[in-house]
């Protein structure tokens, strides 16, 4: 038995076989995978609604009164 390591992504349940390992294409396989860390592989979107649920709970913006004053502020300092 012969041990092939490399690290891939899974892609709608499809693992690619790098090119240096072609010769191994149509082989009978036993297939272990080791997930290096959850978060690397959360898409885009998931990454975002994280982050923002992060900032949900710092209430970053609480001691804000009025949005509207406070966002034409901010533009007035690039003007």
């Amino acid at each position: 038995m012969n041990a092939l390591e490399f690290s891939t992504k899974i892609e709608q349940g499809i693992i690619r076989l790098p090119k240096k390992y072609q010769a191994y294409d149509n082989a009978q396989v036993r297939i272990i995978i080791l997930i290096e860390s959850p978060n690397n592989y959360l898409s885009r979107k998931e990454k975002l609604l994280l982050a923002f649920k992060k900032m949900e709970k710092q209430n970053m913006f609480q001691s804000i009164e009025n949005p509207k004053i406070w966002q034409k502020k901010l533009r007035n300092e690039w003007e």
